[in-house]
């Protein structure tokens, strides 16, 4: 699905904190001593204008599409145009909220974003909720040294680039955000309860309110901790695993692109799998044992677990105990690693087989040419065997027709065994080739029919390979069965070749004969590969060989064109 245009041009990653810097300082200056309305209206729209360019809950590359950047800016006129101190001090809230719910993997990005959110709270209770109910704690002049020296606070984010590892890309946790900006609610109510209810000053009633919600919270941990044996203060404020859910989906995204590992060997993507594993912010450190050896990332801490998932054993150290969700998270990402881990690992043996088993089919073929060539070779020999002195020149004829021919298809064998995936087939005459066949099997009992009505040109080598194999197993199955008849029929029209080779002996097995062209099959004369290799041949040829008729005194196969 194609994004959706953009009115906001992208912000470079390098210059986020430099952003949000001036995120925070435009929204700060609001507030700048005897500043006239109007130019705090201009400053707090030039500040909105900041926040769409900072988007904090989209991803600094997906930008605002035209109807959200709309529906946004209307609402932010609004508050401009009827700008009054409880919007602001509502909408710093809310600021607020956002950057304590960021989930930041890099130290750096959580030590900024800290730094931001007490300049916010600084904001809200020093300036803002003074100002909202009327009860200015600080003269006039403090008041301004105070403005002037706070915003040294946001002095770093002006002076470092962002990485990509920072903050781009990062998760908001909605919970978080969401506690964080009630807790800031709660400690402006509890203060004015206090200053209406008890005389004291407004820092006084502001450190009662902060301390009595940090004790509630902390009595609340405690309790809670009683029941949940080996948690941490940490674990229990984190079930959501801080940079859980970012890392989980990149692991996934980078882990099941072929793209980004296709070149990798199984080794190597286990070792990536594994820095990655470091990323996650809670851990400080990542040893291995697997199948090629010991490994080690980061550094060892006081806390580790060990995980075993088949034959990858992970030792995880970090700050804190692992122990219960923290424990299942670092568990199944272990197991997901070495889950994809075997599956290239069963890849590159696929891989394997199939090389070998490309060098065993042609190896076969080969084999199974020069078994034909040797056929046909042995049939010269033996006519010239049997062959009366007075028929020395018919003898010498058929060797003068038959050798070349013979020495054409050794050639052509001896140029597979150079160039196996190059197949050639080179045409000839019908009849040339059906004079050449019959002289070689004159002498072997055999059957000669011809019906030649067009000289059609075809596929020498294919026919040679067919017709061999055909009548070699019913020369091997006449010396099973003596009384066995060959009969060998060519038949050719003008748009139509037809061969075949049939027997009178007995039928081949049901179940063999649905394997015959399709596989090799098991045979009691030789390696019975021979006619799956031939009808391999036919592929791409325009010839198909199959079985006309398979019955008990009738059994034969075509070759014939499609």
């Amino acid at each position: 699905m194609s994004a959706q245009p953009s009115l906001l041009p992208p912000i470079p990653a390098r210059h986020e904190y430099r952003l949000v810097g001036l995120l925070l300082l435009t929204v700060y200056a609001v507030h700048w001593p005897n500043l006239p309305i109007w130019g705090s209206q201009i400053l707090l729209a030039l500040h909105f204008l900041l926040f769409l360019l900072w988007q904090p809950l989209y991803n600094l590359d997906n930008f605002l599409s035209a109807k959200k950047l709309l529906l946004s800016v209307f609402f932010m006129l609004i508050c401009v145009l009827f700008m009054h101190p409880l919007w602001l001090f509502i909408w710093k809230v809310i600021l607020a909220g956002l950057m304590a719910g960021r989930v930041l993997p890099d130290v750096r990005g959580r030590m900024l974003n800290l730094t931001g959110i007490v300049f916010l709270c600084l904001c809200l209770f020093i300036f803002d909720l003074p100002r909202l109910f009327a009860n200015p704690w600080l003269d006039s002049a403090l008041y301004e040294q105070f403005f002037l020296i706070t915003p040294v606070l946001i002095a770093p984010f002006f002076l470092l680039n962002a990485e990509k590892a920072d903050g781009l890309n990062s998760d908001i946790n909605f919970f978080h955000g969401l506690i964080f900006s009630l807790l800031l609610i709660l400690i402006a109510l509890v203060t004015l309860w206090s200053l209406q209810y008890a005389p004291v000053a407004y820092p006084v009633a502001l450190f009662r309110a902060a301390l009595l919600l940090t004790l509630i919270i902390l009595l609340i941990s405690a309790v809670w901790l009683l029941a949940g044996a080996g948690q941490s203060l940490q674990q229990l404020w984190s079930p959501h695993l801080p940079g859980s859910s970012s890392s989980f989906e990149q692991w996934l995204a980078t882990l099941s692109q072929p793209g980004s590992t296709k070149t990798m060997t199984p080794e190597q993507f286990l070792e990536s799998g594994l820095q990655q594993l470091k990323q996650i912010p809670w851990i400080t450190g990542v040893g291995w044992t697997s199948n090629y050896g010991h490994g080690a990332l980061g550094d060892e801490d006081r806390y580790k677990a060990s995980i075993i998932a088949q034959s990858l054993e992970v030792v995880v150290f970090a700050r804190h105990p692992i122990q219960g969700s923290y424990y299942a998270h670092i568990k199944l990402l272990v197991q997901l690693l070495e889950h994809f881990h075997q599956a290239r690992r069963r890849e590159e043996d696929f891989a394997q087989q199939a090389h070998l088993q490309a060098i065993h089919e042609t190896g076969a073929k080969l084999t199974h040419d020069i078994k034909n060539l040797l056929q046909s070779l042995y049939a010269i020999t033996s006519a010239i065997q049997t062959s009366q002195p007075a028929h020395f020149g018919e003898t010498q004829r058929l060797l003068q027709g038959q050798l070349p021919h013979l020495s054409q298809r050794l050639k052509r064998t001896l140029d597979k065994l150079q160039q196996p995936s190059q197949s050639v087939y080179s045409t000839t005459p019908v009849r040339v080739w059906w004079d050449n066949l019959c002289a070689r099997y004159r002498k072997r009992d055999i059957e000669f029919t011809m019906r030649i009505m067009w000289n059609a040109n075809i596929p020498e080598e294919l026919f040679d390979n067919v017709v061999e194999n055909l009548m070699e197993n019913a020369l091997n199955k006449r010396n099973r069965e003596s009384e066995l008849e060959i009969r060998v029929t060519l038949e050719t029209t003008e748009n139509q070749v037809s061969l075949t080779v049939c027997d009178n002996g007995s039928s081949v097995s049901p179940e063999i004969e649905k394997q015959l062209l399709n596989q090799p099959v098991p045979s009691r004369d030789g390696f019975g590969i021979g006619l799956y290799q031939a009808a391999k041949q036919t592929i791409h040829t325009g010839y198909r060989l199959h079985i006309t008729h398979n019955q008990t005194g009738q059994v034969c196969f075509e070759l014939a064109s499609v």
